[in-house]
Order: structure tokens, then C-alpha cells, then sequence
């Protein structure tokens, strides 16, 4: 084949991934789809009974101050469904960009296997020959 139909094939190819790719990530963005799911964290939460001070209560006082909160109560700063979102929005984000410059080279080789080759040559002077 010649330089010339390569040449067209890999940017067509090159423009197409590109095209295929900002689709893609308008999808994700609008809502339409899906990012890629590649984590499933927990979401973030503390006790909030292991930062209160632990003061001992005079007796008879205890049904009036009650310091001690619930073992098992935590409070959750950041919901895992808000992380996940997140992190496999970054990651499609991404990937996507990373197959869009993959994207970028196919175009840019083929361009440059369309762009004809000239070689500019300096015209060598003549001398100047003194007699």
C-alpha cells in the first residue's frame, strides 16, 4: 500500500478513537452511562466516643449526665456511594484520556505520512574566481 492510503486509514482511525472516547465521557457526564466501576470503598466514619473525655461521675449523678454515647454509633463523614462515584468517575476520566492520546498518535502518524517530504537545498554559490 501506499504511504498515502496508510496515511488516511490511521487518521481516520485516529479521529474516530477521538470521537468515541469525548462521547463516551459526555455519556458519563449527562448521565446516560456509566463510568467504569473499578472501586467499592467504605465510607468514611469515626466514633464519636473515643474523642469525648472520659470523667469520672459523681454517684447519683449519673441518671442526670450521661456522657457515654452508644457503642456502636458512628458518625459518617462521606457516604460510600459519594467515594465510589467519585473515584470511578476520576478513573474513567482517566482511562478515557488515555485512550483518546492513543487516539492522538494514530492521527498524528498518519498526517504526517500525508504531508509530503521537500528538501530545500541551498543553491551552492558559484565562486568568484579572480584572474
Amino acid at each position: 500500500m501506499s504511504e498515502k492510503v496508510i496515511g488516511y486509514i490511521l487518521l481516520t482511525v485516529g479521529v474516530v478513537i477521538i470521537t468515541l472516547t469525548a462521547w463516551n465521557v459526555w455519556q458519563v457526564f449527562a448521565g446516560k452511562a456509566e463510568p467504569v466501576q473499578l472501586f467499592n470503598f467504605e465510607g468514611i466514619s469515626i466514633d464519636p466516643s473515643k474523642f469525648a473525655p472520659q470523667v469520672d461521675v459523681p454517684e447519683g449523678m449519673e441518671g442526670l449526665i450521661s456522657q457515654r454515647a452508644p457503642a456502636s454509633q458512628k458518625v459518617e463523614f462521606i457516604s460510600p456511594d459519594y467515594l465510589n462515584d467519585t473515584a470511578n468517575l476520576f478513573a474513567h476520566i482517566m482511562l478515557m484520556g488515555f485512550i483518546a492520546s492513543i487516539g492522538g498518535r494514530f492521527a498524528t502518524i498518519g498526517t504526517q505520512l500525508l504531508r509530503p517530504i521537500e528538501v530545500k537545498l541551498r543553491e551552492a554559490k558559484p565562486q568568484n574566481s579572480q584572474k
